[in-house]
């Protein structure tokens, strides 16, 4: 079982304990809590044959539903797909709520909202590769428009918790202004950046052993120091020669230690004793 999955059934069974009338529901509410099931269904299958290999028949034959049934939810594997990677988005809002609410610097809110990143890699590798490959043009020709709709959602929803970072380092000061563009390109070039940088960090670093790029780095802080270079080139202050980012970064993990105690036990925990070498 995937680590946040059984993270959301432990959420789940808490909301319901004690609260009998969350079993009264509509026939609506019925109808979404059964594609939640199917959608939590898919991403066990995820995880235990891989993104690949996953098929609509193989969701009928793992559920207690009929093949009707299922394709009442979803018309197609592609229709599927998207609706894994709205579900997967979901949980990169989640860590990036909370990495919003850090109480630090603006900079340090950004560093805490790649490190959100990272973490839902790690707590979900297979899922993870969900929201780039939804969106190849095969799916987004097959998928319905309200698989289509819910994944562009929540897309935003990600660049508005990007974007208010930014937003709030020029406001305060610490984020030069770009006088030869506008501060919503600038904003919307930066949160791009950001974004790129992370995700083909983190992806890369979780190949390292086929990568030569990243074997000959120190593994420690990899992202972390990918990242402060990008903030210094855009002259965030104080730059990673002014502040200890390094603590920064313990700090952040300690932030995140309701999630990282999930990676208990797995190599891929991050470990502030190694964060700090």
């Amino acid at each position: 079982m995937g680590l946040w999955l059984n993270h959301l059934q432990h959420k789940k069974h808490a909301q319901t304990q004690g609260n009998p009338s969350i079993y009264t529901q509509t026939k609506v509410q019925k109808i979404a809590e059964r594609e939640t099931e199917l959608i939590q269904l898919a991403h066990q299958l995820v995880d235990q044959i891989g993104f690949a290999n996953l098929t609509m028949d193989k969701l009928v034959s793992a559920s207690i539903y009929s093949k009707g049934t299922i394709y009442n939810h979803f018309g197609s594997k592609e229709d599927l797909l998207a609706a894994l990677g709205g579900y997967s988005i979901s949980f990169i809002l989640e860590l990036m709520e909370k990495a919003s609410s850090f109480p630090g610097l603006a900079r340090e809110r950004a560093l805490a909202l790649n490190f959100a990143y990272q973490l839902y890699t790690q707590l979900e590798p297979a899922l993870s590769m969900c929201v780039l490959s939804c969106k190849t043009p095969t799916v987004i020709d097959k998928a319905s428009a309200k698989q289509m709709q819910n994944l562009q959602t929540k897309e935003m929803e990600i660049f508005e918790y990007i974007d208010q970072v930014f937003n709030d380092g020029i406001a305060d000061g610490s984020l030069p202004i770009n006088p030869e563009i506008s501060q919503q390109q600038q904003i919307a070039l930066y949160s791009f950046s950001g974004w790129a940088l992370s995700f083909g960090a983190t992806t890369l670093a979780s190949q390292s052993e086929a990568t030569l790029g990243v074997t000959r780095l120190k593994q420690n802080n990899l992202l972390l120091q990918s990242v402060n270079l990008l903030l210094d080139g855009m002259n965030w202050q104080p730059l990673s020669s002014q502040l200890d980012y390094q603590q920064s970064w313990g700090n952040i993990i300690d932030f995140f230690s309701d999630y990282t105690a999930m990676l208990n036990g797995t190599e891929q925990s991050p470990q502030r004793t190694e964060e700090k070498q």
